[in-house]
């Protein structure tokens, strides 16, 4: 800003003084890390990307597969690296020192995760993490860009074939053809954060034991990551 002295010269010469436009405060930093390797990550550095928010940072951990815990373990390592790296003045003057929040993304219907679903969500939230699971998977997440159903979906092939169906074509999960389906889906993300919250009623209201089939916690993890972006970045989402 100008110095008093620059502003009064500028007054007596005549010159208008005008301030600077107010600076808007960094995004937060958010580290999302995800057991999945094509369609979440896709989807979520489509919407990254939709939203231009440099500060998301995704780490894809298959070792995570079926095991919560082990996701979260990750992340709180990756957490202590990023503090590390600051402190050493390693980091691009882009990058906090830390992250604002940290999420877990995964399935429940991973045979080997039987048993270690409650200790591993239990781990992560006393860790300060928080989870963005699917049951009976991602697929019904992105079934809910579509329709609104509640209908019990045992294994993920079922969600699969029900998205297939409301595609009206085969759903694969090659890389390229998640990038050519999560692009038109997002155009309908108002109507999936609708539908999971309603389907989160439905269970709500039903008291139905966790984890609820079929339910998604990623609609908060969306929100948290479309509230951190501009405002006016959202309109490249419609």
């Amino acid at each position: 800003m100008p110095s008093k002295k620059w502003q009064r010269l500028q007054q007596e010469a005549g010159v208008p003084f005008r301030r600077g436009r107010p600076q808007r405060p960094p995004a937060p930093a958010i580290l999302v890390v995800t057991e999945g390797v094509v369609t979440e990550p896709t989807y979520l550095r489509e919407l990254r990307r939709c939203l231009a928010l440099k500060t998301l940072d995704l780490v894809i951990y298959p070792l995570g597969v079926g095991d919560p815990r082990k996701l979260a373990e990750k992340a709180l390592g990756l957490k202590q690296g990023r503090k590390l790296a600051g402190r050493r003045h390693q980091l691009g003057i882009s990058l906090p020192a830390g992250f604002d929040q940290i999420w877990i993304v995964f399935d429940t219907d991973v045979p080997a995760q039987h048993g270690r679903l409650h200790d591993g969500i239990a781990f992560a939230k006393a860790n300060g993490i928080q989870c963005a699971h699917s049951t009976p998977c991602f697929e019904y997440w992105l079934l809910l860009h579509l329709d609104l159903t509640t209908a019990p979906m045992l294994v993920c092939a079922e969600a699969a074939a029900r998205l297939a169906k409301e595609l009206g074509k085969a759903y694969t999960k090659n890389g390229k053809d998640a990038e050519d389906l999560i692009r038109p889906l997002l155009a309908q993300l108002g109507h999936a954060l609708t539908n999971a919250a309603q389907v989160r009623g439905h269970h709500d209201g039903a008291q139905t034991p966790f984890p609820a089939n079929p339910s998604t916690e990623m609609d908060r993890l969306v929100l948290t990551i479309r509230d951190a972006a501009s405002p006016a970045a959202e309109t490249h989402l419609a």
